[in-house]
């Protein structure tokens, strides 16, 4: 339990004990101290002669150099960090030590560092004014005490020590809870436009950064890691960007996050850059839209902010002509459309795939406007055709099939070929018992030698088998010519990725399909005729549903085609999984009652296994099967006949209770509330067929992509792409900034 990481760090403990750490003397964290009750009685007389002495004679010994300060690597201060994580993320120099919080000693790991040093790599160095080793509980120095009490009183002293030593307003948190966090970070938090302006003439380092473990997204904070190559905390890429207090590292980005526009506006005259992005690559403008403040138009469509997206694209569309209101307009589309508008691929990150594949309601609310109509623009130009090229040709198929399949010929009678295939079985069964026996030997070796000439020549077929399979075990694979990588995925699928396949779980059968029936002569020109109709089982189990793929493109069967994937992938498995429960408990109990069936039609000497309904544990799981269907006349008969008929009664009476009526209507009730609840979805068959207008567009060749999008956009005035519209504006479209509205193709097709 020692190396368990826990979500509250160590020193954030250790600030219940205050006493211990010689800073809380002059300013602790209940507002009091020494040096606050002086500044109390100097503020009253307007004497500051007792607070200026007892800063240069009690704060000057906890500064470098008299408060000049000096610089350490960043390679160290990292392993100071470092030293608060689990044992399993302590980096090698750092877990090598017995005890690393007495042990690493960072004075005795630093040399003072020369002008010229950290002038030649200014990146690879930190400035710092106070102690390392006289920190507060959490790394924090007098001033950020002073910030933190956040009263007049404490602003006051904050500025007396800043005059005495201006150095210290560089120093930040060096603790992994709040690292990085600077006194300009805590004053815009306070909304104290004030301070955050005094701090800024006073120097303040705009562009620090914060990226401590308590200013972390939620779902990255298990995942922080560190590096001694940079200062910034390693995470994992993946979040949803939820956490309490995740505002973007630095300064600006936190007064974004809480609509401080005065410090924003202060901050960013004195030269903070906007786009400065924090550990997941969010810019100021990305924390903007995380917060429902501000835009950034794709993670505004990603995280489904519906009035926020619709302002945004207010905001970067082209205004052609208004008439009354009508307008018609130009929407770029490089953030927008899902093609490459440089090299026609599949763009990922584009407005339309979230929107599309997104799992939220608010996606749905999206799938309007521009949205929907570049939709329409695309099943019109080229979709369409397409769509209804593939359902044609796998009509065609699927019935070509069908026919192949049902003229098959049955299994032929027991003929002389039979009769060999028999002996050659019987061969191999007395080729083993010869080789583990030395009585053929003993009748003579020629009878054994021609024994095992015969059963070489009747089993030539495998040796050619295993020569033709040995071929490619003892050749380099690497070394044959990739001549298949162009057919490495079936034309009619195409996707890049495993994800996007799963995105049309039936494309993904038909593609196993049609792997399946590459077998198919292969398995006849070695008479693997068992195989050869287990294969065709498979291959038309995993065909037909194909159709539902084409079905959710039709209003008419889509939202069925919808709602049976939600009963399957949400309703179905929850039911299987306790159905499965009661089924294998209730099946066991069955087969050893059964143990003791005695059929009365049939004498003693013969045995009533073949009239057992339960013969086998298996069979009595097929039992409870039948059961829970109302099935059960034969196995309720047969309970007369076992020598535990009440029990095996009580048993079934409970079984129908619990399984047959209970689960059973259950499920029918999750299936009536899945089925309600998609059809009162007011757009979700529109976002089916949206899902199968992208899934088309991505079985078109990158050239042929970028040729259609080039043939349905127009050039805006700045050379960008765009597809112009004609809207007719509503009141709720103003609600809405951009809103909801009715369009109609300006240029079509």
């Amino acid at each position: 339990m020692g190396n368990t990481e826990s979500n509250v760090t160590s020193g954030v403990k250790k600030q219940a004990g205050v006493s211990t750490q010689a800073l809380y003397k002059f300013v602790n964290l209940k507002g009091g101290g020494l040096l606050v009750d002086m500044m109390k009685r100097a503020c009253q007389t307007k004497q500051f002669a007792e607070i200026d002495h007892a800063i240069k004679t009690k704060v000057e010994p906890f500064l470098y150099n008299k408060g000049a300060g000096r610089y350490f690597p960043i390679s160290k201060l990292v392993l100071l960090r470092n030293k608060e994580r689990a044992r399993t993320k302590q980096l090698p120099e750092i877990r090598a030590m017995e005890n690393p919080d007495e042990d690493f000693n960072i004075h005795d790991h630093c040399t003072e560092v020369s002008e010229a040093e950290y002038i030649s790599n200014p990146s690879a160095y930190r400035y710092v004014c106070w102690n390392l080793n006289e920190r507060g509980a959490v790394g924090e120095t007098i001033l950020h005490l002073c910030l933190l009490n956040a009263s007049s009183l404490h602003a006051d002293l904050a500025k007396r020590l800043l005059k005495f030593y201006p150095k210290l307003i560089l120093d930040v948190y060096m603790c992994d809870e709040y690292y990085g966090e600077s006194v300009l970070h805590i004053a815009i938090v306070n909304e104290d436009p004030a301070m955050v302006k005094y701090l800024l003439d006073a120097g303040a380092d705009v562009q620090e950064r914060c990226c401590g473990a308590f200013m972390s997204a939620e779902d990255q904070k298990a995942s922080r890691y560190d590096s001694p190559d940079h200062e910034y905390v390693g995470v994992q890429p993946m979040t949803n960007y939820d956490g309490y207090v995740y505002w973007g590292e630095y300064p600006m980005s936190f007064a974004a996050c809480l609509s401080q526009e005065d410090c924003f506006r202060l901050v960013l005259a004195r030269g903070a850059d906007p786009n400065l992005q924090d550990t997941n690559g969010n810019t100021s403008l990305h924390m903007l839209v995380i917060y429902e403040r501000s835009k950034s138009l794709t993670l505004a469509a990603k995280l489904g902010r519906v009035e926020m997206f619709f302002h945004i694209l207010s905001i970067e569309r082209e205004i052609y002509w208004q008439l009354g209101s009508i307008t018609c307009a130009a929407y770029p589309l490089s953030m927008i459309d899902t093609i490459d508008v440089e090299t026609g691929n599949i763009n990922k990150d584009s407005v339309l795939n979230f929107v599309v594949f997104g799992d939220k309601l608010e996606h749905l609310e999206l799938l309007d406007g521009v949205v929907i109509d570049l939709l329409k623009t695309k099943w019109e130009s080229f979709v369409k055709s397409r769509f209804y090229k593939q359902f044609y040709m796998f009509s065609f198929y699927f019935l070509f099939s069908l026919i192949s399949f049902i003229s098959r010929p049955g299994p032929t009678e027991k003929n002389e070929d039979d009769d060999d295939d028999d002996a050659d079985a019987s061969v191999e069964a007395t080729v083993t018992r010869a080789a583990n026996s030395t009585a053929p030997l003993q009748r003579g070796d020629q009878w054994f030698k021609r024994l095992i000439k015969r059963a070489i020549d009747k089993m030539e077929y495998k040796t050619f088998w295993l020569n033709f399979t040995d071929y490619f075990d003892d050749n380099d694979v690497e070394s044959v010519p990739p001549w298949w990588a162009s057919y490495a995925e079936c034309p009619l699928m195409n996707m890049e990725s495993d994800l996007a396949k799963m995105t049309a779980p039936s494309r993904v059968m038909f593609l196993f399909s049609c792997a399946l029936m590459m077998s198919i002569p292969w398995l006849r020109v070695f008479c693997l005729t068992e195989i050869d109709d287990h294969v065709a089982v498979f291959i038309m189990l995993t065909t037909a549903p194909y159709f539902l793929f084409f079905c959710r493109g039709f209003k008419t069967v889509g939202p069925f085609v919808v709602m049976i994937y939600r009963m399957v992938m949400g309703d179905l498995i929850r039911f299987v999984s306790i159905y499965l429960v009661f089924v294998m408990g209730f099946s066991q109990a069955y087969y050893i009652i059964f143990l003791t069936f005695d059929n009365p039609a049939t004498p003693e000497e013969i045995d009533d296994s073949e009239s057992n309904p339960m013969p086998s544990p298996m069979e009595s799981i097929v039992a409870m099967f039948l059961m829970s269907l109302t099935n059960f006349g034969d196995y309720f008969g047969g309970m007369a006949s076992t020598q535990h008929e009440y029990e095996a009664k009580t048993l079934f009476f409970l079984f129908m209770v619990i399984v047959s009526v209970l689960l059973v209507n259950m499920l029918i009730a999750m299936m009536g509330n899945t089925y309600q609840k998609i059809a009162e979805i007011r757009n979700e068959w529109q976002r089916q067929w949206a899902r199968i207008v992208l899934v088309v567009e991505r079985s078109v060749p990158p050239a042929e992509r970028l040729k259609n999008f080039m043939h349905y956009s127009q050039p805006m005035s700045d050379g960008r792409r765009a597809l112009v519209l004609r809207l007719n504006m509503s009141v709720r479209t103003g609600n809405l900034f951009c809103g909801r509205f009715n369009n109609t193709h300006l240029f079509p097709g």
